[in-house]
């Protein structure tokens, strides 16, 4: 259990209205007929929601500045309320030095963050979030053939579109596009770039961006779960659909508790996320489980390929931040590409992102300890196929 603290901590509670949990298979569609769907991105995904599982969750990071600094700004990301997670019950706190934070949220992508700013920080400064969410399952049953694309997209789409800006044109890029592209369709395109990503590339936390870097994906083949969906979420665009990164935290004990999802917006569907890095770990783990036949390994590899491919998202996941290249709020020093748990500067300068997960980095500029307890139904991870 975490250590509990007596120091009186400056504290902010935020309530958000939770609506009851979700019956068991209800679906979550806005329409059910695709000629009234919406094309915008803010139209609720059209998914089957299941399973819904409740969590009570103790987030604590702890920052450290560099002696001598004169103003950290820390800048702690609030999971949102949406068709899949409800968010509750918020309370924000900080010591030693007790600091009320600043709540804003980006215009382009709708993340809020709490913003805390510490004037002359001595050591160490820890900022603990509480709230309890509840998560459902989501089931897409994606049918491709079903799939369809404007002629145009609205111009609210255009963050969705719009190139990394780290991408260089030609090159390896072209390359792939080029062979992708063999497909006649673009949802085939679609198809093939996340079979390409799938089949090329390498999971790896030491040779790893930690910023979804489609360069670095495509140059090294190898990389973690924001490598391979900031590289699909290229090729995705460059095929024609508006697509986007998600950050999350995981519902259980992890070494780094953040975790990124593909987003690919498909008519009638809705926003649909995929999740490769993950599929592709757990489709290794089976090959090598010698305790099973064949068959029953290639089984178990269809049933988890097929349930990634038609769009699925487990009820031990929150997502927290979506898409990338963003303004924080209020600003920070420099735009930031993406943020996984925080984002923090020390006099205008970002500090470094840790990857305790990566076996070669032992310093930190801050660290953060998370304790999850389920207090609603029993929860599914990603790594859970049902018969």
């Amino acid at each position: 259990m975490l250590m509990r603290f007596s120091l009186l901590f400056a504290t902010l509670t935020c309530f958000l209205a939770v609506p009851q949990a979700r019956a068991e298979d209800q679906s979550n569609s806005p329409s059910s007929s695709p000629s009234t769907f919406q094309l915008s991105p803010n139209t609720p995904s059209r998914a089957k929601n299941t399973h819904t599982a409740k969590f009570k969750v103790d987030f604590r990071v702890a920052v450290t500045a560099p002696a001598k600094t004169k103003v950290l700004k820390v800048w702690l990301p609030l999971p949102m309320t949406d068709n899949a997670q409800r968010v509750s019950n918020r309370t924000l706190e900080s010591l030693p030095r007790q600091v009320t934070p600043q709540i804003g949220t980006e215009p382009i992508h709708g993340n809020t963050f709490a913003y805390f700013e510490f004037h002359n920080p001595s050591g160490a400064q820890l900022i603990e979030h509480k709230f309890e969410a509840l998560i459902d399952q989501q089931v897409f049953d994606l049918d491709y053939a079903a799939v369809t694309k404007p002629d145009s997209w609205p111009t609210s789409f255009e963050a969705y579109q719009r190139p990394d800006p780290r991408t260089k044109e030609g090159g390896q890029l072209r390359e792939v596009l080029d062979e992708i592209n063999q497909s006649e369709s673009d949802v085939d395109r679609l198809v093939g770039a996340m079979q390409w990503v799938d089949q090329n590339l390498t999971y790896d936390h030491v040779q790893a961006s930690l910023s979804a870097n489609p360069m670095h994906a495509l140059t090294h083949r190898r990389g973690h779960c924001s490598d391979y969906h900031g590289l699909c979420s290229t090729l995705a665009r460059n095929v024609g659909y508006p697509s986007r990164v998600l950050y999350g935290l995981q519902m259980f004990d992890k070494g780094s508790p953040s975790h990124c999802k593909l987003d690919v917006f498909l008519p009638p569907y809705g926003w649909v996320p995929f999740d490769l890095s993950e599929t592709q770990k757990m489709v290794l783990k089976v090959a090598a489980d010698e305790t099973k036949s064949a068959d029953q390994r290639d089984s178990i590899r269809k049933k988890i390929k097929d349930r990634s491919m038609q769009g699925f998202r487990e009820n031990t996941w929150l997502k927290v931040t979506q898409g990338v290249n963003y303004q924080l709020m209020p600003p920070a020093a420099n735009p930031v590409t993406i943020v996984r748990t925080i984002y923090a500067e020390a006099d205008g300068i970002a500090l470094p992102e840790p990857d305790p997960s990566n076996p070669e980095q032992s310093t930190f500029s801050w660290m953060t300890i998370h304790r999850v307890d389920e207090i609603g139904n029993a929860s599914r991870k990603f790594s859970e196929i049902e018969d």
